[in-house]
């Protein structure tokens, strides 16, 4: 018995290298230069992200669920495998096609992760009776995920000089070495049994959840918009970049140094939230992340980067506060699926509104995208904590 805890212990330390190993984007900084050289168009760009977020749309509750019945370590397992693969198809294609096909698989990788690996941290921690910790723990994963984006920043772009190709190459050899990690997790206990007896049935009764109780639909919701502006506003800073006059090859340091306020974003989640509270650092959310753009809309040079800055705390901070938030409100048998509707409902969000803010990028200007961006998200977060109020007042009443 003791060592069976001491080996569900050990899935913190674990989940610590594996998370940094698997976040090695060596090729981030420069992908928009990548799929340049290999003859794409900014159309075609776009359209590979819709395909990864139509990916992630049909293929996030699903995986969401085998984390539930099978398990949260095989389900990372499964994850780091599909990623590996399609960090190969990249690295040798050459082609739109190519890359299409990388970005399903890749959809795939993400998925299986997705969901699991906050339930699998979870239930680690509650398993030990130490689930009071995980903001903490969570932020911490998170500030060493930023870590590692930032650092594989530094080495990717320097090496793109000599080659693109090179940083899909080290990319594989990280999965790899995470697949390998995945695989002496030990499941953490599941703390009811489930009694559907199919998929479906357990993917329904998550979705009826989520639509009879409003504080996760809420929480739903808020998480879908957040992700939809952070993933659109992801896509507008090497453009960004560009216009205000960096040269490419400071890319690499650009794109490390957004990480730093990641980090200290996810580092300082449990104080600050802590001392706002939930509601105010909710609202720290949304400033931060919509008026940001606002003011990159007006400032396109080099001091505009401070607003990507503030966005980037934003980035770091959120998911341990709504994402701790959220599991208060979940149950062990459903988490990791009711976590996977979560960004199910960012995913298709993204899908839905990318093209329309890409459009307006093309059809205008990047500022007219990028105003345009911050004024219909903040008006759409503004009713949503309209609602939180009266959900609020309902459950005090």
């Amino acid at each position: 018995m003791k060592q069976k805890e001491s080996s569900i212990k050990k899935n913190i330390s674990k989940y610590y290298w594996f998370s940094f190993i698997r976040e090695l984007m060596f090729i981030m900084p420069v992908i928009y230069i990548f799929w340049q050289s290999n003859g794409l168009n900014l159309t075609q760009i776009m359209l590979l992200q819709s395909i990864f977020a139509i990916g992630i749309v049909f293929l996030e509750v699903p995986t969401g669920v085998i984390a539930d019945k099978v398990g949260r370590k095989q389900s990372l397992i499964c994850g780091t495998i599909a990623s590996l693969m399609g960090y190969l198809v990249y690295s040798f294609g050459t082609t739109f096609a190519h890359f299409a096909i990388a970005e399903i698989i890749l959809a795939a990788g993400l998925t299986f992760v997705s969901g699991a690996d906050a339930a699998f941290v979870y239930d680690s921690l509650k398993q030990e009776k130490k689930e009071k910790n995980y903001k903490k723990v969570w932020g911490n994963a998170k500030s060493i995920d930023y870590s590692s984006q930032m650092l594989s920043a530094i080495v990717g772009s320097a090496i793109a000089v000599y080659s693109l190709r090179a940083g899909w190459y080290m990319i594989s050899v990280a999965m790899f070495i995470a697949m390998l990690i995945a695989f002496t997790f030990k499941e953490p206990k599941h703390y009811k049994k489930l009694k559907e007896t199919s998929y479906l049935k357990h993917t329904l009764e998550s979705f009826k959840k989520v639509g009879t109780n409003k504080n996760l639909l809420f929480l739903v919701l808020f998480h879908a918009t957040l992700a939809v502006v952070l993933k659109i506003s992801l896509w507008f800073y090497q453009p960004y970049m560009l216009k205000a006059g960096i040269p490419m090859l400071y890319f690499g340091i650009a794109w490390a140094s957004l990480n730093i306020f990641s980090i200290a974003g996810s580092k300082l989640a449990h104080r600050v939230e802590g001392f706002l509270g939930v509601n105010r650092s909710l609202w720290l959310i949304i400033l931060l992340s919509t008026l940001s753009l606002a003011f990159m809309s007006y400032w396109i040079v080099l001091f505009g980067m401070i607003f990507i800055f503030a966005q980037q705390f934003a980035r770091g901070f959120a998911p341990p506060v709504v994402l701790d938030y959220t599991n208060k409100h979940l149950s062990s048998e459903k988490r990791a699926t009711l976590l996977s509707i979560q960004s199910f409902a960012g995913g298709l969000s993204f899908a839905i509104f990318a093209p329309l803010y890409g459009w307006i990028a093309d059809a205008y200007s990047l500022s007219t995208a990028l105003i345009a961006t911050a004024a219909s998200f903040l008006v759409i977060f503004i009713i949503l904590m309209i609602w939180k109020k009266t959900l609020d007042k309902k459950k005090g009443g």
